[in-house]
């Protein structure tokens, strides 16, 4: 893909941050506990007892709901619209009993909710990485120096809990971004 970046849009793909922001089928934490659950497959035996809360673009798109039927086998016993704002609060109230997350967000942190494992390997992968100009990048090649200690920096837990304190504690991106640059000892 990095060389289609180059052709197609004269831009590099450089190493990836570490963290996917794809979607993530998301269960209550103490339910995935009480259930054993830990991927998607996982939830076939009850999943026509589930109550699903989707936004209305995940049930229509096949790399959403219809795809995932398919790909699983199995559907829920309903599937509600609901608005992303919503979800992660529906699920933690226990008015839906699955929601489609994306795999960073803060509010799975908040509401102690745990996304499940693509066991199937589903869902497209969103690798978070910066893309740069290849012209700036030959006119500025410390921009890749400085970059580079960022790959592999940051998992999905760990962008949970940066988006939390930004979302959640209502704290500012650059203050969030500098403390954690700073506990990894890459700003004084």
């Amino acid at each position: 893909m990095s060389e289609e970046y180059r052709q197609r849009f004269q831009a590099q793909w450089l190493e990836p941050f570490g963290f996917d922001n794809t979607y993530a089928i998301t269960v209550r934490r103490d339910d995935a506990e009480k259930y054993g659950w830990k991927s998607i497959s996982d939830l076939a035996e009850r999943a026509g007892e589930l109550r699903a809360g989707f936004t209305s673009e995940f049930q229509e798109r096949e790399d959403g709901y219809p795809g995932l039927k398919r790909a699983y086998g199995f559907g829920f016993g309903k599937a509600y619209d609901l608005s992303p704002a919503l979800m992660c609060e529906a699920l933690a109230k226990g008015e839906v009993d699955v929601i489609c997350a994306f795999a960073t967000d803060g509010r799975i942190v908040a509401y102690n909710l745990q996304p499940l494992k693509d066991d199937r390997g589903f869902f497209p992968p969103y690798d978070a990485a910066p893309v740069v100009r290849t012209e700036f990048l030959a006119e500025h090649p410390e921009v890749r120096q400085a970059l580079a200690p960022l790959a592999g920096l940051l998992d999905d837990e760990t962008m949970q809990r940066l988006n939390f304190r930004v979302e959640g504690k209502k704290r500012s991106h650059e203050a969030v971004a500098r403390e954690f640059l700073k506990s990894k000892g890459l700003v004084n």
